[in-house]
């Protein structure tokens, strides 16, 4: 079977998905004006042990709040305690415990001036590495993608190239499009350090939405190339890259995508967006300037699902970066627990009954069940207020890798990549793509995706 970064800029508003429901202050970041915090540094601990959160107003707030609402969660799913507070002094505390692993999850809303104070919001991880998937493995599922996968060879590539002009005079920059299953075609920008050969590939998967759309959505290809690749960055739709205003009005027919056909593994619209990344593996490393060792398969939230996907079904990649994956956990809602964007992917049209026949498909295309295919060294990052991708849903995915990993868990931190994930993430390339040290350089940072819509 061939199942075995790229890093997409920064969203830095909360629910940079738009797959979650909007928080009352839509314009203040949690932790703005309200901060909420864990008693300890790195907000993890034992099954049992008390979680005591800080409750804290923050200098020049807009107001005072009288009185707060909070509710304790099985990390924003399921509510298992709540009440009001008044601050003392600008703070107040909180207590909670989980006697399994998981996490443990504080929400503080004002009752007056949400709009103005936002929310206060942190987690506790609990036991995190023991927490379990609610994903199940289907008995075929090798099987199934086996056969979705052995035919890709025997599609002629037909790879189309065209030069894209871009203000960097060192990179060399193209849209690229090559065949796909079903008569479509799968679309990338592609860069390279200009006259370079003997090249690794960075193949970076997209983030959720409809794009990129020219170079605003996908400067990060140039900065892969900077630093020494053979860039590819993927789209997940049959549409050119560069698109005029008319072709632009054409992308609304993808809106909800996510969602479209998911009740049939066979329809399912990520089955050919699977696909599509393999071909990107088929065209990147046909090119005479690979240097036929390196392979990284990189992305962030939608991208850092597909990244460990295109790991599970191609040997041929050798290293992955995943950042706060998504398409994981379908499942949850069934236990009580989030899931990874999509959200309520496996909700039947009235949008809160689980339909069975979404339930058995979809769990073909669930990050975790690839997760446990996935055999080369892997970097993932988490962070812990995470409402998109929430952290159960990423430590469910990282605990059933069996592979060497590392995963940067950050507290405090939402849809987004962590203050550490840097370092850690130039290091990762250092050993497994043999590129020289970044650092000080402008690295790309994580493009987490647009907002999306279900129909």
């Amino acid at each position: 079977m061939r199942l075995a970064y790229s890093i997409l800029s920064p969203l830095l508003t909360f629910a940079a998905s738009g797959l979650v429901a909007a928080e009352p202050a839509k314009s203040v970041n949690p932790n703005t004006w309200i901060k909420a915090s864990t008693d300890h540094a790195d907000a993890q601990y034992k099954v049992g042990e008390k979680v005591t959160f800080l409750v804290t107003l923050a200098d020049k707030a807009p107001s005072t709040p009288t009185e707060l609402e909070w509710k304790l969660t099985q990390d924003g799913a399921k509510v298992l305690k709540e009440g009001t507070l008044t601050l003392k002094d600008g703070k107040a505390t909180v207590e909670g415990k989980l006697e399994y692993p998981g996490v443990l999850q504080l929400k503080v809303t004002p009752t007056k001036d949400a709009g103005a104070l936002g929310i206060g919001l942190a987690g506790a991880a609990i036991d995190p590495y023991k927490i379990e998937p609610t994903a199940k493995l289907p008995k075929d599922f090798k099987e199934f993608w086996d056969k979705q996968t052995a035919g890709l060879s025997r599609i002629p590539l037909d790879p189309k190239i065209s030069p894209v002009d871009q203000p960097n005079p060192n990179i060399e920059l193209y849209e690229v499009s090559f065949a796909n299953i079903d008569g479509r075609r799968s679309h990338g920008y592609l860069a390279k350090p200009k006259g370079a050969t003997s090249l690794p590939i960075m193949i970076s998967q997209p983030g959720m939405g409809v794009h990129p759309n020219g170079l605003k959505e996908s400067r990060w290809v140039i900065a892969n190339a900077a630093l020494g690749f053979l860039a590819l960055d993927m789209s997940a739709h049959d549409m050119p890259l560069e698109r005029s205003a008319e072709d632009e009005a054409k992308w609304k027919k993808y809106m909800g995508y996510p969602y479209i056909g998911s009740d049939d593994r066979m329809t399912y619209y990520y089955r050919h967006v699977f696909t599509g990344m393999l071909r990107g593996v088929d065209y990147m490393t046909s090119r005479p300037d690979w240097n036929h060792q390196a392979v990284i398969s990189v992305g962030a939230s939608q991208g850092g699902g597909l990244a460990l996907i295109a790991a599970a079904l191609d040997p041929r990649i050798t290293a992955v970066v995943s950042i706060v994956p998504a398409l994981g956990e379908h499942t949850g809602p069934l236990y009580g627990r989030p899931d990874a964007a999509p959200s309520n992917l496996i909700m039947g049209r009235d949008k809160k009954t689980p339909d069975p026949k979404i339930i058995a498909a979809t769990a073909y295309y669930d990050t975790v069940n690839f997760a446990r295919f996935v055999k080369v060294p892997v970097l993932m990052s988490g962070g812990l207020i995470d409402p998109a991708c929430p952290p159960t849903t990423v430590l469910s995915i990282y605990n059933s890798l069996s592979c060497p990993k590392q995963l940067d868990l950050a507290p405090l931190i939402g849809h987004n990549q962590g203050p550490r994930l840097g370092e850690l993430r130039n290091a990762f390339l250092v050993k497994h793509a043999g590129i020289a040290n970044p650092a000080g350089k402008a690295t790309p940072t994580a493009n987490l995706g647009a907002p999306i819509e279900k129909k």
